[in-house]
């Protein structure tokens, strides 16, 4: 046995089962996956089950989670992807790199809608997009046109036009504040 296999199933054994979704509801017979909150998108692609969508951990650098999205069946179409912030019941603290605490009093989401149901993926890192004074950074740009491109992949993947200009532009012409 070589070494390389031994040490991915030593890897494999040690894996914990990823939880992406913290909650399932449903209405009206639509149901409506709730993700945890993550820090950014990290990775889109193409594969054989579908189109998969990885997000990294909150507050961990080397963790991240993946879910994938299907192609639809006949009785199923995919409406769309929309964002938008849930006020939290109970804010959170983080420590920024300053060592400041700062208070978390809204998780911003990323909806990928489909006919019967939604699923809504919590990512921290829009927040960055709505704020006037980070439009120059590398990581506010990075952010917009890694979101873009993943709207375009998304889009392409379930055969529907998108305008040229995306959905998150939009969204952040309306909610952008200082």
């Amino acid at each position: 046995m070589n070494n390389f296999s031994e040490k991915f199933r030593n890897l494999k054994r040690k894996t914990k089962k990823r939880i992406f979704f913290y909650k399932i509801e449903e209405k009206e017979n639509k149901k409506k996956y709730y993700s945890i909150i993550f820090k950014h998108l990290i990775r889109f692609e193409i594969t054989k089950k579908g189109l998969r969508i990885t997000f990294q951990k909150f507050n961990d650098t080397g963790g991240w989670n993946f879910f994938n999205l299907f192609p639809t069946k006949e009785d199923e179409k995919f409406l769309g992807i929309k964002y938008g912030w849930d006020n939290l019941e109970k804010p959170f603290f983080i420590t920024g790199n300053n060592n400041r605490r700062y208070a978390v009093k809204k998780a911003y989401y990323i909806e990928y809608a489909f006919k019967k149901g939604s699923i809504k993926c919590y990512v921290q890192s829009l927040w960055t997009l709505l704020r006037k004074e980070k439009k120059q950074t590398k990581y506010y740009k990075f952010t917009l046109e890694h979101i873009k491109e993943m709207e375009k992949t998304v889009y392409e993947f379930y055969n529907k036009k998108i305008k040229e200009e995306g959905i998150i532009n939009k969204w952040i012409e309306k909610n952008q504040t200082l």
